[in-house]
């Protein structure tokens, strides 16, 4: 199977990182909301997306361990645009807004 042995139809491997991938794209302009930003996959994300000047919503349920995350990033990319909304998405009146 390809993944395993090489680069696949996109030209990324399962050992390219998400530096690489991300490589000149310019985000400008564009707006992701990330949710499950407080940690994991999500925090990931919001680093990586944060590369190419995408302006992210971290939609997080403990605005207290985002702010850390905020920093992390901001500090690899000062010009990094990063907001963040206390947001739970296990409650209907959030998800209606």
């Amino acid at each position: 199977m390809w993944f395993f042995s090489g680069k696949g139809p996109s030209g990324f491997s399962a050992s390219s990182t998400a530096e690489a991938v991300t490589q000149g794209i310019d985000g400008t302009g564009l707006t992701a909301i990330i949710t499950g930003a407080s940690s994991g996959i999500g925090t990931e994300t919001a680093r990586v997306l944060a590369l190419p000047s995408v302006h992210e919503i971290l939609a997080i349920r403990d605005m207290a361990a985002v702010r850390g995350i905020k920093e992390t990033i901001i500090r690899e990319n000062p010009t990094a645009k990063i907001n963040a909304m206390e947001l739970d998405l296990s409650l209907p009146l959030n998800i209606l807004v």
